[in-house]
């Protein structure tokens, strides 16, 4: 009788040791910590200026109650999302304030440079993750206008459009909304 009464709970007992070591099998990988976070969902903002695709794929994550942009000090570099890093590809080149910009890839970071002032930083360096965000070395920077939206967006969205012949980046997220334009070639 006693037999029959531990045989259940050996299996049970095999089953939930197996399960927990495939879990810590599976959590032990050698990934920087900043890769373990609950993937947030991507997503693509794309637009055709002068004939060329521009398009810019990020992380969105939520706010969940927070404003984070304005707590974020002068100084804080962002890596735009969430997770990997958000990468610009542009099959022109760019012109971002004074500076050309080749066709290609880069990664897209923000600074705050003021208490009301943001920059859209482009690195060449790509494949990245968000930590730790590169803070030099950048291609070009592209000032933000900031502004208070009319609605507020759960969820980070970045537009990109075409300004009369220029590209304009919309970055909303809450009742955040940075905007900028740039030239195309």
């Amino acid at each position: 009788m006693k037999t029959r009464t531990l045989l259940p709970l050996l299996l049970l007992l095999c089953c939930a040791c197996s399960s927990q070591a495939q879990n810590s099998n599976a959590n032990s990988n050698n990934a920087p910590q900043a890769q373990k976070e609950a993937p947030a969902p991507r997503a693509d903002a794309e637009a055709t200026i002068k004939g060329k695709k521009i398009s810019i794929n990020y992380g969105r994550p939520n706010l969940k109650g927070r404003d984070l942009l304005a707590q974020a000090p002068v100084g804080t570099v962002w890596r735009v999302g969430m997770n990997q890093a958000t990468e610009l590809t542009t099959a022109a080149d760019l012109l971002i304030g004074t500076q050309e910009l080749k066709a290609g890839k880069y990664s897209l970071w923000v600074r705050r440079t003021g208490a009301d002032t943001w920059t859209l930083a482009f690195h060449p360096k790509t494949g990245v993750w968000g930590a730790p965000p590169l803070k030099e070395g950048y291609a070009a920077e592209l000032p933000l206008k900031l502004e208070k939206a009319g609605d507020s967006l759960e969820l980070l969205t970045i537009n990109l459009s075409d300004a009369n012949g220029d590209g304009e980046v919309k970055i909303h997220w809450g009742t955040a909304l940075m905007s900028g334009k740039f030239g195309v070639k």
